[in-house]
């Protein structure tokens, strides 16, 4: 939905922080995406806890995906309709993995806005960018599940001197 003016846009900024341990006590990467509405936006949440979920064990994969239903994602979009943010957190391996979305206001840009939200059969893939330490490095192509992050957090780990837990 664009203003009279024509300037500012509404749309839902989402994140994704992942942090080293379940006590949250030390960020291993953040990562963002806009998207232009509140299905599209938890879309994105739901499909990268969907990947992130993959790789784990069958009890704690059913027990993560559990808390992405179809009822969790409508309470989601009812609440980012309302201009309420809502998120999603949880242990994925030894991580500790969090997801928001927030009803925001963006400027219209001059020019394109950059590089479009990923997309696999027109569905989206998630957060989609790789896996970046909170140094700017990129580690992983992209870390696709939770045995494959706690991988990229121990090889984090290693080059930053052994600084995780």
């Amino acid at each position: 939905m664009t203003a009279a003016g024509g300037l500012v846009t509404s749309g839902f900024w989402c994140e994704r922080y992942v942090y080293r341990s379940v006590e949250a006590d030390q960020l291993a990467s953040w990562t963002a995406t806009a998207a232009s509405d509140p299905v599209f936006a938890l879309s994105h949440i739901a499909a990268d806890a969907h990947e992130m979920a993959a790789g784990l064990p069958e009890l704690d994969r059913r027990r993560l995906l559990g808390k992405v239903t179809v009822r969790e994602r409508v309470d989601a979009i009812i609440a980012l309709h309302l201009g309420l943010p809502c998120g999603l957190a949880l242990r994925c391996g030894a991580a500790w993995v969090e997801w928001s979305a927030h009803p925001v206001r963006f400027l219209r840009m001059a020019g394109p806005a950059g590089a479009a939200c990923p997309l696999r059969g027109g569905v989206p893939e998630g957060f989609g960018p790789p896996l970046v330490a909170t140094d700017g490095v990129e580690r992983s192509a992209s870390v696709r599940s939770g045995a494959e992050l706690d991988e990229c957090l121990e090889v984090i780990d290693a080059e930053q001197g052994g600084g995780g837990q």
